[in-house]
């Protein structure tokens, strides 16, 4: 079962990349151009027809540390033939190698049962093991959400943010009315125009996040350069890791945006 859902995700991901290709693809299924869409919400990011701006749309995007493009995030792996002897299972809560369970004894948090099958993890098997305000189990992600489709969501906030599981009131410009057109892609709420360029923001927050419409400290590492202890670009601040690839091996671990020796 396990595989099948993952090659549900691989033939989404297949239909957006279609759909973000070219001038007729659309973001949202409303007409808007996905290629418009890019240059005027997602800034850096990548346009996901389903999910927003995001990471990544393949794997090709992503670098040697999560090289694997799951719903819009680089991860560490997709399933367990990923994952090496010493960590065999790829949880889907967070798409990194564990080693693997037997019995729910084993597991705690939000990743409370053990699936025997592939040895992993998890939050919940069916909508049963959910209750609100998360009732219902993502299938992906093994999660309890509050939506998995956008007919979970009600007119305050319409669109399910898929990747986070929640009810939002956009995933790009296009969800957006006329009198607040844009779409703030960080928080997922119809805004009015902030910035359009870099030249309408200052020192410390000197470049111009299309996104948000916000003066930010970066929106690509490449502006983090002239700050080589946090030389990393992660939600529109410059910090030392977004990931444990960004860290070095006396340090190995990336906790809260900083290098240590262990999570």
């Amino acid at each position: 079962m396990l595989a099948l859902r993952h090659l549900a995700v691989a033939a989404a991901v297949v239909g957006v990349i279609v759909a973000c290709g070219g001038s007729e693809g659309t973001v949202g299924g409303i007409g808007t151009p996905c290629s418009a869409d890019v240059a005027s919400t997602c800034g850096a990011r990548k346009c996901d027809a389903a999910l927003g701006c995001v990471q990544c749309l393949t794997d090709g995007d992503c670098g040697a540390g999560s090289p694997f493009c799951v719903r819009g995030d680089c991860e560490a792996c997709r399933t367990n033939a990923d994952c090496g002897a010493a960590a065999p299972s790829c949880w889907p809560g967070d798409n990194k190698c564990h080693p693997a369970c037997t019995t729910n004894a084993q597991c705690a948090g939000d990743q409370k049962l053990c699936d025997t099958t592939t040895g992993a993890c998890v939050g919940c098997n069916s909508n049963a093991d959910c209750a609100v305000p998360r009732p219902l189990c993502d299938p992906g992600s093994r999660k309890c959400v509050a939506c998995t489709t956008n007919a979970d969501c009600g007119a305050a906030a319409p669109r399910c943010d898929v990747d986070d599981g929640k009810c939002v009131q956009c995933l790009s410009s296009a969800d957006c009315p006329a009198a607040a057109p844009r779409c703030d892609v960080e928080e997922r709420k119809c805004t009015v125009p902030g910035c359009t360029s870099d030249a309408q923001c200052a020192a410390p927050t000197a470049k111009c996040n299309l996104g948000s419409g916000k003066c930010v400290q970066c929106v690509t590492a490449a502006e983090c350069a002239g700050t080589p202890a946090t030389p990393v670009c992660k939600e529109s601040r410059c910090v030392q890791c977004a990931d444990d690839k960004d860290c070095p091996a006396a340090t190995p671990k990336c906790k809260d945006q900083v290098c240590t020796v262990a999570k």
